[in-house]
């Protein structure tokens, strides 16, 4: 396994050091701007697929019930 200890630079003080370390930190777990876009579309396009699945059954339901009872007048 890599040695990913931060190694302090002998000349830095005590303060410099710990601020070195938290901004390390801190940009391990930064979570980019892409992450969430990347993540909102596959969630939009989950989403799409259902509601197309939804409508393509709701369609042949339609067409099934036109089949079973004929031509239907909707005029008035």
């Amino acid at each position: 396994m890599a040695d990913t200890a931060i190694r302090p630079i002998p000349k830095q003080g005590k303060l410099r050091r710990a601020l070195t370390a938290v901004g390390a930190w801190l940009q391990a777990l930064d979570y980019a701007g892409f992450d969430y876009t990347l993540e909102r579309t596959e969630r939009l396009e989950r989403e799409l697929a259902q509601l197309m699945e939804e409508l393509r059954q709701s369609r042949e339901a339609s067409s099934g019930d036109a089949h079973l009872g004929g031509a239907v007048n909707l005029e008035h």
